[in-house]
């Protein structure tokens, strides 16, 4: 049985951002005063807060702060005395008690994992709300340097020799190749087309792993102290460092906490003598005489954690991995953590909050902004309560229901498995995913995650949508209006597509000529707007309309609301009304999109669009109420 919500609970909103919470990052002891926007015409009697405090829930009285012919605004003060707060809100009505809380309003209680979070002396690194972060694989987007090529067989990988490669081929697949074709881009080039990358718009570069390894993708890593020579080694790195500097621009790292390379001195120690103090930093098994690696993959030997010592060199040593490259000359901004969702894990050893708990504090005491982020292709909402990780690569909670809205593949389509699903996810889906992933975290925390259309790690967007370049864009303006930190994976803006790795790693082609320039135009449009934003930066987020192939939401800061409109249809609308009173826009209320300029007018509680094609994508800024 369905118990039918009445019309009233859709205008019901709160959220975590500046608009409704006094105070979104507390201290200890503060005073937070709360707000939440309730239909003047609901049946309200009265609204009270329910906070869990020291394991009990005392609930505290709202009143009525301001009221119109649309809404009311209730507000209550609760105090903040431990460092996390969950609260939920309990109204009041006729016919019984309603709940509300960050996975929206029901007559039915829910488990407080669902509850809205505040987090007390939370540090947040917030320089990163108002980044757009540009993902390279340094290997294929540019030479610099030629003469730290990777030469024909300088090394030999499984029984494959290291080759050169001419720029722009195509990369050769991994079973093959055994990823040891090399096309020569390095850390000078990336320095030497940072103009390029700047009249983007871009603000802040995320490059996988270039510390010493064997490989193309270097996530096999030998060194975790040396930028790899044939990437230009630690003076490219120092030199990039200044240059992104003297731009504002800022830089994240990648590092692999999880795995080494097979030719680590590490592991060449612990091979060699099973009993050397570097066994310690893996898995052996005397039985079988075997070392554990990452999913059976031969070169890449996994970090065995109850080991204080490999703990000392990873993290808690000043000149250990994750530290060392935090100092100058390098003072890099953010880490990526590759495979976190491993980390520290293995049978009956799960030491993965453990980890993260400890390695922490000693990161933020070296620079407390540092952005700490982890790559989980599931959930990994358990690791971004404020006291592990800043955030994740937020697959779950953006990037896969996004990708299955447009192009209707999920990862099992393209690693060729039986329960791959090739049917377009319905838009309701796609919210209910998107409310799921943001109300098991913090609000804080929801601002913070790393949000990607794809990566060196999936099919790119423009190959998953099937070259409609439509869905791209509208998949693009998606990016930059939802909350959290937007990346976009090079080479996407100009046309770039591909499949399954590598061939999603593809050369970044410098011919101009080759380019969709109006595609360039529209992304370096459409990150403008993202970067003068408040409200798609810091502001809230209300989902207003989810269904057929339409997807509306509304971002609000005490700056700037924003209503957001993307339309996935195979056909033109001649008319499509996005209904937003919920929302709190009353009659008259004019919207203008940012995209194409025109004006629009709230009618009869909502917004005509004419002519909506495929792939419309709509950033509508309220100008006037």
């Amino acid at each position: 049985m369905t118990t039918l919500l009445a019309d009233w609970t859709h205008g019901v909103h709160h959220d975590g951002s500046a608009q409704y919470v006094s105070h979104p990052l507390p201290k200890i002891n503060a005073k937070v005063t709360l707000k939440l926007r309730v239909p003047t015409d609901a049946p309200v009697k009265s609204i009270f807060i329910r906070v869990m405090e020291d394991g009990e829930i005392p609930k505290f009285p709202m009143e009525k702060e301001a009221e119109n012919s649309l809404f009311t605004l209730w507000a209550g003060e609760i105090e903040i005395k431990q460092p996390r707060v969950d609260y939920h809100f309990k109204l009041m009505t006729d016919v019984g008690a309603y709940y509300y809380n960050a996975i929206g309003i029901s007559r039915a209680e829910s488990p407080d994992y669902y509850d809205f979070t505040l987090l007390a002396d939370y540090h947040a690194p917030l320089w990163v709300r108002d980044q757009v972060f540009y993902q390279i694989f340094p290997e294929r987007f540019h030479n610099g340097d030629p003469t730290n090529d990777v030469q024909d067989g300088e090394w030999v990988r499984e029984g494959v020799p290291a080759r050169k490669v001419q720029w722009g081929e195509l990369p050769t697949p991994w079973r093959k190749g055994r990823s040891v074709d090399f096309f020569g881009g390095d850390i000078q080039g990336i320095t030497q087309k940072l103009d390029y990358i700047q009249a983007l718009g871009i603000t802040a570069l995320y490059l996988t792993p270039i510390f010493t390894a064997g490989s193309n993708h270097h996530y096999d890593i030998t060194d975790f102290s040396e930028v790899d020579p044939h990437f230009g080694g630690n003076p490219a790195l120092a030199d990039l460092r200044a240059a992104l500097t003297n731009r504002n621009m800022r830089l994240m790292l990648d590092i692999t906490p999880n795995h080494v390379g097979v030719t680590h001195h590490w592991f060449v120690a612990a091979e060699k003598n099973h009993t050397a103090p570097e066994a310690a930093y893996f898995f052996y098994d005397a039985d079988k005489q075997f070392f554990e690696t990452w999913l059976g993959v031969p070169s890449l030997l996994k970090l065995n954690y109850s080991s204080p010592k490999l703990r000392d060199l990873m993290y808690r040593q000043p000149d250990s991995a994750l530290r060392r490259w935090l100092q100058p000359p390098y003072a890099i901004d953010a880490w990526r953590l590759d495979v976190a969702n491993m980390t520290g894990n293995l049978r009956m050893l799960q030491l993965d909050h453990d980890v993260w708990e400890e390695m922490r504090p000693y990161l933020k005491n070296d620079n407390p902004d540092i952005y700490i982020m982890g790559e989980y292709f599931m959930d990994g909402t358990p690791h971004t309560q404020g006291d592990e990780l800043d955030a994740t690569m937020n697959y779950q909670g953006f990037n896969i229901p996004v990708r299955r809205w447009l192009g209707g593949e999920d990862i099992g389509v393209a690693d060729e498995q039986p329960y791959g699903d090739t049917h377009l996810l319905p838009t309701d889906a796609m919210a209910l995913q998107w409310r799921r992933f943001m109300a098991a975290v913090p609000y804080t925390i929801a601002l913070q995650q790393f949000n990607q259309l794809d990566s060196h790690d999936t099919t790119r967007i423009l190959q998953m949508v099937r070259g409609d370049k439509a869905l791209q864009r509208l998949g693009t303006a998606l990016l930059m209006a939802f909350p959290g930190v937007p990346c976009l994976y090079y080479g996407g803006e100009i046309g770039m597509t591909g499949g399954k790795d590598p061939d999603n790693r593809r050369c970044m082609p410098w011919d101009e000529t080759t380019w969709d320039k109006a595609l360039l135009a529209f992304h370096q449009r459409i990150v403008e707007i993202r970067k003068q934003s408040p409200a798609l930066k810091h502001g809230g987020f209300q989902l207003l309309y989810a269904e057929d192939d339409t997807i509306a939401f509304l971002r609000e800061s005490p700056e700037q609301s924003m209503i957001f409109v993307g339309y996935r249809g195979m056909t033109t609308l001649a008319e499509n009304n996005i209904p937003v009173a919920h929302g709190g826009l009353a009659d008259g209320t004019e919207l203008k999109d940012l995209l194409s300029g025109k004006i629009f007018a709230v009618q009869d509680g909502g917004i005509v669009l004419t002519d909506v094609a495929r792939g419309a994508a709509f950033m509508l800024e309220i100008v006037s109420r």
